[in-house]
């Protein structure tokens, strides 16, 4: 028999559910809207401005928001305090690996705290069962927290073997960081010869730089330059002048400007211009003290009329364009 009861309390029920689907989609999207403007005033280095958004983001239920305001308290005290704990375990249960390694850390996690709930082994195991499902799947951002989980504990080889899995599945990250990190820095891997090292050094930073990664776009051009390939070094260099990255922008200026008291040859008159314009403008976005010392310290050896057009020419560079540092996610 049909009982009118029991629809009228099926509708109601189902009406519940979508309107609070419907609620949450508002919520869900203003919390990634604010978690988007907190990390690019992040990556600005502005982290005092940075943490209002991202604080906004993280009540809101963002746990990637919650991880890293957590982060710039750390940064702040050089400690974990009981707030940066609390926000660390929102990011934590929100399945964000690196609050999990964060917790596991003892020397930071017990400096201040009253209250010391370590266990170091639990947290580690968390984030390995966190991560391994997702990087098993293909999921080349889990892989790289794979490395730094197997980093912690101690397991190079897996750290190292995550990596290589993560860049050769096209993640411009790992592919730099296992170039720069892990075969030059560190030195991992075996080789039978330094030259062989050095070929997979350039074949990932290459990888990396054609995907747009400027930190690769630098250290390769500087590499070329190093090595004495003055012609490939300013493909790069060149590239770089395009991107949104301070280093980047910073060097592309200087090279083009060049150093004639340092016996560098001049460069031709355009690309001093354009040179000169991008340190013009990235000091007006910045303020840097770095990037007006570099400059006023060349303007005498400049011809004036430059100085003049790459003025003009500044005004057109960089408007609008947050200059970004691409800190790591999980670092220092």
């Amino acid at each position: 028999m049909y009982n009118r009861a029991s629809h009228r309390v099926c509708i109601a029920l189902i009406l519940l559910s979508l309107s609070f689907s419907i609620a949450a989609k508002p919520r869900i999207g203003q919390a990634e809207a604010l978690f988007q403007e907190g990390m690019t005033l992040y990556q600005q280095r502005y982290s005092a401005v940075a943490i209002t958004p991202l604080e906004q983001a993280a009540k809101l239920g963002h746990a990637g928001a919650a991880y890293q305001v957590g982060e710039i308290l750390r940064r702040r005290y050089t400690y974990i305090t009981e707030e940066a704990q609390e926000f660390y375990r929102q990011a934590a249960e929100g399945g964000e690996v690196y609050a999990m390694l964060r917790l596991a850390n003892k020397s930071k996690l017990c400096g201040t705290l009253r209250k010391c709930e370590y266990d170091r082994d639990r947290w580690l195991e968390l984030a390995i069962e966190t991560a391994l499902p997702k990087a098993e799947a293909g999921d080349t951002d889990a892989m790289m927290e794979l490395f730094s989980v197997y980093w912690a504990r101690g397991d190079k080889d897996k750290a190292f073997d995550w990596t290589e899995k993560a860049a050769q599945k096209g993640n411009s990250f790992a592919q730099y960081w296992l170039a720069v990190g892990l075969l030059d820095e560190r030195k991992m891997g075996f080789y039978w010869t330094e030259d062989g090292r050095r070929q997979d050094v350039f074949k990932w930073l290459i990888a990396s730089a054609e995907q747009d990664y400027p930190k690769a776009m630098l250290k390769l051009a500087m590499e070329y330059k190093r090595s004495g390939h003055n012609d490939e070094a300013m493909v790069w260099i060149k590239r770089m002048g395009q991107t949104d990255y301070f280093d980047a922008l910073y060097e592309f200026g200087l090279v083009m400007v060049g150093r004639p008291h340092e016996g560098e040859q001049s460069r031709p008159p355009n690309e001093v211009i354009e040179g000169l314009a991008t340190l013009f403008a990235l000091y007006r976005q910045t303020g840097s003290s770095r990037v007006k010392e570099s400059t006023d310290l060349r303007l005498p050896e400049i011809d004036p009329e430059l100085i003049k057009k790459a003025q003009a020419r500044s005004e057109k560079l960089l408007v609008d364009t947050p200059i970004l540092h691409y800190l790591p996610k999980f670092g220092i």
